[in-house]
């Protein structure tokens, strides 16, 4: 309708991001003053603020939309980690931030099939408004809880520190600096992957799009597990660094082996392997999150995890970038996939830094 070339649609995903970086930035801060609650709620209103002013249908206000939805999407995990460290124990921390991290592979089936049938039926403009309203209203059911989960915000925190103070803490603390990193190389895969794994299948491998697509399915339903599944092993063995070292190496062998994928593999075999590609490189996120939890300062907890989201965010920047960069000098995408290799060990390597 706008008359733009759909390709375009990485530049929104990267003003996604950036978007996202600034405010993770604030967003300790904000929570000590606010309360974990309140600014939950504030980033629904962000969002529901974005897809109005995308409704717009001008372009320079699409981008000032998406630029919103980032900002709304940098203050969602610190008040999340926040409010479970509350109410997590030692035995079961692990597998409590893994099943929140399922929300997002979940929304983002909901939103694949309710919005494109909501846009063909009634109009695009009709499904932000729908997005808009579902916002809306959850902000406003989560005001009757409001009192109960921000009894612990202080009205004397200043409402805005500096933007490096956070970062500047987290470097300062061996185990949270390495997992900065590990958050950047991590996220650099899981987004390359995403991007890349059916134009891989089709241009090197002879896929249709259809078949192609069915594994990048493969890739979405195997991280939904993989996410349960990776929080269920670090509880047992009480070892979020262990599990996350476990984790990034069969990353790097996923990576390594994709690297081999030819037209003659049997197509099974290669759904397979894209399947245990999305169970380790799509899977980290919840052990992530609660071994940050867990190694953060006393009350600190959202500042730890809004300092990290900055380089997880890079990461997400980044990753496609070298992706592409990697197949520019090899000329093929297995070649892209074999940096991705490194990364994933490079992701090994600060884990055992940090623990």
């Amino acid at each position: 309708e706008l008359g733009v070339d759909a390709s375009l649609i990485g530049f929104q995903v990267v003003a996604v991001y950036l978007g996202g970086m600034v405010t993770s930035l604030f967003a300790g801060g904000l929570v000590s003053r606010l309360g974990a609650w309140r600014i939950s709620q504030v980033s629904l209103v962000l969002f529901a603020l974005a897809h109005l002013v995308i409704a717009s249908g001008a372009l320079p206000l699409i981008a000032v939309g998406s630029f919103i939805i980032g900002f709304g999407y940098g203050l969602i995990n610190p008040p999340a980690a926040h409010l479970l460290s509350k109410v997590v124990t030692p035995k079961n921390r692990n597998l409590v931030f893994s099943i929140r991290f399922t929300g997002v592979p979940l929304g983002g089936i909901a939103a694949s099939t309710f919005a494109p049938a909501i846009a063909l039926t009634a109009g695009w403009r009709v499904s932000m408004w729908t997005t808009i309203a579902v916002a809306l209203v959850l902000a406003l059911v989560m005001q009757i809880f409001r009192a109960r989960w921000d009894a612990d915000r202080s009205r004397e925190a200043p409402l805005f520190r500096s933007p490096l103070a956070d970062i500047r803490d987290a470097l300062q603390l061996p185990a949270i600096r390495w997992m900065c990193f590990t958050g950047l190389f991590l996220a650099a895969i899981q987004l390359s992957l995403n991007a890349f794994a059916v134009t891989f299948l089709v241009e090197e491998t002879g896929y249709t799009l259809v078949a192609a697509g069915l594994a990048l399915t493969a890739v979405q339903v195997a991280g939904v597990i993989g996410r349960i599944a990776w929080g269920v092993i670090a509880d047992r063995i009480r070892s979020g660094f262990a599990a996350l070292v476990i984790n990034a190496v069969l990353t790097a062998g996923s990576a390594f082996a994709t690297v081999f994928v030819a037209p003659d593999w049997p197509v099974g075999l290669v759904y397979l392997l894209f399947f245990v590609f999305g169970f380790t490189a799509m899977g980290w996120n919840g052990v992530y999150a609660s071994t940050l939890v867990e190694h953060s300062p006393d009350g600190r907890a959202g500042n730890m995890t809004g300092a990290a989201l900055f380089f997880t965010f890079s990461g997400v920047i980044v990753g496609p970038a070298i992706f592409t960069l990697g197949y520019r000098l090899t000329g093929a995408y297995s070649g892209s996939f074999l940096i991705t290799a490194f990364l994933a060990l490079a992701g090994t390597a600060t884990i055992l830094l940090a623990a």
